[in-house]
C-alpha cells in the first residue's frame, strides 16, 4: 500500500503540478499588470476622485499598492493547485456549463482532488451555471474569491457593511478586527481584499487565452520536456505544456486587443454562448464573442489539431477532444500533402535561417501564417492511409515559430479582455448634486453636539450607457457615507478655531446612513432627490476633509448585484450667526441707547430708533436667488442682544447666495403702538463665502478665518441695527451683551 501511494504521489508531482495555465509567477501578474496600463488613467482618476485614495493606484491598502493586490491575486489563483481544475471551459453552447470544464484528467489527479468539485472556469469565476443574466447563479460557492466576493469586499471598503447590512464580512468576526484596525484602515483591508479576489478573477479569464484550457486538453500539460541536472528534483519541469512555456520564456509584449463587447455581461467576457460549433465566422467580430470563443474557434492545442474528425474516431477516448474548429479546410494542408505549397524562410531557435514548411490557418475564423508544422511523417502517413486522418493529423507539430504566431494573437486578447473586465468592475458612476435646497444638511448651532442627522443630495446614474433599473420586488438602496477627519481640539464655541494640519486626527473617520431603497436610479439630469438618514451615527460638527460618497448597490445594465459609487467633496461645517443688534442705535457713527436719545430735539429724524424683534428666514442658492428659492431657516420675534446661529454643509468652496426676508416689530410690543405695527420689511440677497478646512495637493492646507462678534465666534454673521444718518462703525467695538449667557436663540430649520 505504501508503495502505491508513493507512486501516486510521484505521478501527480510530475502530472498534475503543470496542469496551471500561464505561469502564475511570471505570466499571470505580467498579463495583469499590462491590463492595467491600459485602463490605468480610468482607475486611476476613479480611485482619487471616487474613492478617495490620493495615491490612485499606488496608495498603500494595507501594506501594498492596489496594482500590488491585483498581481498577487492573478499569482495566487493557482494555490492551492487543485483550484486549478477548475481553470478549463470549452464555450460550444451545445455543452452545458456544468459539462464544458476538465474532463479528460489522469485519474489520480480525479483522486488526490476527489475533494474540490470540478466545473468550468466561467461558473467558478462567477458562480454563473448559465450565461447571465439570466441564467441559474450558485449562491455560496466553494470559490471564495470569485466575481462575488470581489464586489461585496468592494462595498465593504466603501460602506463599512456586506450586502447583508452587517459589519463583519458574512457576519463573521474578521481579520480587520483580530488585527485591530481603525475605521480608515478597515475599509483599505477591504479594498486590497477586493483587488485581490479580482486579480484571481482575472487568472480565471487570462487562461481563456489557452488554446488547451478552451479545448478541453488537460493532457497537453503532460508533454515530456526531460529531466536535467537542474531539475532532477523538480518534477513539475519535467512535464510542460508548450505554448504555456513558451510565454514564460519569452514574456508579454503588453499591447491588448478585443474584450469591447457589444453587450455586457459577467459572463459574456469568457463565453458570450455564440458559437454553436457551426459558426466559426463570428470570431472576427470582437464585440460578438468571449475570449474563450476566440480561443477555441482559431488555435489548436496538443491533443486537439484538426480534430473535427475525433468523434468517429474508434478510439473512444479521444472523442473528449473532439472540436469542429479549426479544421482541415479551415487550412492549406492539402496544398502541402499535394506538393503545391512552397517552404517558408524563418529564423530558428539558434537563430539562424531556416528553411521550413507551414500549414496555414487561411478560413473559418482568424488567419494565421504559422498554424501548424508539418513533420516528416506526415505525408507518409497520409499516402499510406489517406482515410485515417485522425493518424495523419498527429504527425503535425507546434513549433517555435507557431507558438510565436499564437502568443502574438492570443497575449493581446488576454491583456484586452482583463482591461475590459477591470473597467466593468469599477464602471459603476453616480453623479452627486445639491438639493434644491441647494445646503446638504443645516442645523441649529442650539443643538450643535448632535451633529448633521439628515444629508439630501440628487443622486444620479451616470454610469456609461446602463441602467439602474431594479426587477420587480427586488429593488436596490443607496447609501450614503460621510468621509472625514475628527478635530483634536474641536470646541463648539469655535475658540479653537481655525484648525491646522496637526490639529486633526490621523485616520479617517466615518458616518454611514441606514440604506434608502429605491426602485431606480434615473440617468437624467437633475437626478433622484434622496434624504440620507444619519440618525444612529450623526456627522459631527468638528471636522475637516469632509467627503460625502454615495453608494448604489443594485441591478446596473445586466448585473444584479453591482456597485456604483459617486462623490462629492463638501464644503467644511459654516458657522452662520445672525444678529438683532437694535439693542443700540447708530446715531452719527456712535452707538448710543434709546433711552440716551429719546429726548433729543432732533429724534423725529432719526426714524425709528428703539429697539425691535426680528423675525427672519433665510434661503440659499448657488446663484442668484429668486423666488422660488426654499427657506430652511426661521426664526420668530428673536429680541434684540440675540442671536440665532446656523450650521450648513454646501459644495461650493467660492460661496454662494442668501436670501434674506427680515421683518421686525417694536420692542417690547405695545404702546404706543399697535400690536400689527411693522417697522421693517425687507428682502435682500447678498453672497457669502464657504468654509474650508483640508489638505489639498501638496501638501497645502487651506483653512478659513473665523470672526468674532460682541463675544461670539463664528465664521460670517450678519448683524441688523439701525442708524442716522450715515453707517460708519468698526463692528468689532460692539460690546459683548449678557444675553450671551443664554447661548443661540432657537430656530426652526425647514429641513429635510
Amino acid at each position: 500500500m505504501r508503495r502505491l501511494l508513493y507512486l501516486i504521489s510521484i505521478l501527480f508531482l510530475f502530472g498534475y503540478t503543470s496542469v496551471e495555465a500561464f505561469d502564475n509567477r511570471e505570466t499571470h501578474p505580467a498579463l495583469t499588470d499590462s491590463a492595467v496600463r491600459q485602463v490605468r488613467a480610468s482607475l486611476d482618476s476613479h480611485f482619487k476622485d471616487k474613492l478617495i485614495l490620493p495615491q490612485g493606484l499606488d496608495t498603500p491598502l494595507h501594506g501594498r499598492p492596489t496594482l500590488d493586490w491585483l498581481t498577487f491575486g492573478a499569482d495566487r489563483e493557482d494555490v492551492p493547485i487543485c483550484r486549478a481544475s477548475n481553470h478549463f471551459h470549452n464555450p460550444r453552447n451545445d455543452l452545458s456549463w456544468t459539462e464544458s470544464g476538465m474532463s479528460d484528467e489522469p485519474w489520480y489527479v480525479s483522486l488526490y482532488c476527489v475533494d474540490i468539485p470540478v466545473t468550468s472556469a466561467v461558473a467558478y469565476a462567477t458562480a454563473y451555471r448559465e450565461p447571465a443574466p439570466g441564467g441559474v447563479k450558485v449562491t455560496g460557492g466553494t470559490n471564495e474569491r470569485d466575481w462575488d466576493h470581489a464586489r461585496e469586499f468592494y462595498y465593504m471598503s466603501l460602506t463599512g457593511r456586506d450586502f447583508q447590512g452587517r459589519s463583519e464580512f458574512h457576519g463573521e468576526p474578521g481579520i480587520p478586527e483580530a488585527l485591530g484596525l481603525n475605521g480608515d484602515e478597515k475599509r483599505h483591508y477591504y479594498m486590497a481584499m477586493s483587488a485581490w479576489s479580482l486579480g484571481q478573477v482575472l487568472h480565471l479569464l487570462q487562461d481563456m487565452a489557452v488554446p488547451s484550457h478552451v479545448r478541453n486538453d488537460f493532457k497537453a500539460h503532460l508533454d515530456w520536456k526531460g529531466i536535467t541536472l537542474s531539475t532532477w528534483y523538480r518534477p513539475k519541469e519535467w512535464v510542460y505544456e508548450r505554448f504555456e512555456d513558451y510565454v514564460k520564456v519569452n514574456g508579454v509584449a503588453g499591447t491588448a486587443s478585443g474584450g469591447d463587447l457589444s453587450e455586457k455581461s459577467v459572463t459574456r467576457f469568457w463565453d458570450t454562448n455564440n458559437y454553436d460549433g457551426t459558426n466559426p465566422g463570428i470570431s472576427l467580430n470582437a464585440q460578438a464573442v468571449g475570449l474563450a470563443e476566440y480561443t477555441n474557434i482559431n488555435f489548436v492545442s496538443g491533443n486537439t489539431i484538426l480534430a473535427e474528425d475525433y468523434l468517429s474516431d474508434e478510439d473512444s477516448s479521444n472523442d473528449v477532444h473532439y472540436q469542429p474548429y479549426p479544421r482541415k479546410s479551415s487550412t492549406n494542408l492539402q496544398y502541402y500533402l499535394d506538393g503545391v505549397l512552397q517552404p517558408q524562410m524563418v529564423v530558428g531557435e539558434d537563430n539562424k535561417p531556416d528553411t521550413s514548411f507551414y500549414i496555414a490557418k487561411t478560413g473559418d475564423g482568424e488567419a494565421i501564417a504559422h498554424f501548424l508544422k508539418p513533420s516528416y511523417l506526415t505525408i507518409y502517413f497520409s499516402e499510406l492511409d489517406p482515410l485515417e486522418s485522425a493518424v495523419s493529423v498527429r504527425t503535425l507539430l507546434l513549433d517555435e515559430e507557431c507558438l510565436k504566431e499564437y502568443a502574438s494573437k492570443l497575449l493581446p486578447r488576454a491583456v484586452g479582455y482583463s482591461a475590459a473586465l477591470l473597467n466593468y468592475f469599477f464602471r459603476g458612476q453616480l453623479e452627486i448634486t445639491a438639493p434644491p435646497e441647494f445646503v446638504y444638511s443645516i442645523i441649529d448651532g442650539l443643538n450643535a453636539a448632535q451633529g448633521f442627522r439628515f444629508i439630501k443630495a440628487r443622486v444620479r446614474n451616470a454610469t456609461a450607457g446602463e441602467e439602474a433599473t431594479n426587477d420587480a420586488g427586488q429593488p436596490g438602496q443607496l447609501v450614503a457615507i460621510a468621509q472625514y477627519r475628527l478635530r483634536t481640539n474641536y470646541q463648539a464655541d469655535l475658540s479653537a478655531d481655525p484648525p491646522t494640519m496637526d490639529s486633526r486626527d490621523e485616520y479617517y473617520s466615518y458616518s454611514v446612513s441606514a440604506p434608502l431603497q429605491v426602485e431606480s436610479l434615473t440617468s437624467g439630469s437633475p437626478g433622484l432627490e434622496c434624504t440620507f438618514d444619519f440618525t444612529a451615527n450623526p456627522i459631527p460638527p468638528g471636522i475637516t476633509d469632509l467627503y460625502l460618497k454615495v453608494v448604489y448597490k443594485g441591478k446596473l445594465g445586466a448585473e444584479q448585484d453591482a456597485v456604483a459609487v459617486g462623490m462629492k467633496d463638501l464644503c467644511e461645517p459654516q458657522h452662520l450667526s445672525y444678529w438683532n443688534s437694535t439693542d443700540y442705535f447708530l446715531l452719527n457713527g456712535e452707538l448710543r441707547k434709546a433711552e440716551e436719545i429719546e429726548n433729543d430735539p432732533n429724534v423725529e429724524d432719526y426714524d425709528f430708533f428703539r429697539p425691535v424683534s426680528i423675525s427672519e428666514e433665510l434661503g440659499f442658492s448657488g446663484s442668484a436667488p429668486g423666488a422660488g428659492t426654499p427657506m430652511v431657516v426661521s426664526v420668530q420675534d428673536m429680541p434684540p442682544a440675540r442671536y440665532f446661529r446656523v450650521i450648513l454643509l454646501t459644495d461650493v468652496p467660492g460661496g454662494y447666495y442668501v436670501r434674506d426676508h427680515l421683518v421686525s416689530k417694536p420692542y417690547p410690543p405695545g404702546w404706543p403702538y399697535p400690536d400689527d405695527f411693522t417697522v421693517d420689511n425687507g428682502l435682500w440677497t447678498y453672497d457669502m463665502p464657504s468654509v474650508v478646512y483640508q489638505e489639498l495637493d501638496g501638501p497645502l492646507w487651506k483653512d478659513t478665518p473665523v470672526y468674532q462678534y460682541r463675544g461670539i465666534i463664528q465664521h460670517q454673521m450678519s448683524y441688523f441695527i439701525r442708524y442716522y444718518p450715515y453707517y460708519i462703525y468698526n463692528a468689532d467695538q460692539f460690546p459683548a451683551p449678557p444675553e450671551n449667557a443664554e447661548g443661540p436663540y432657537p430656530v426652526t430649520i425647514n429641513f429635510p
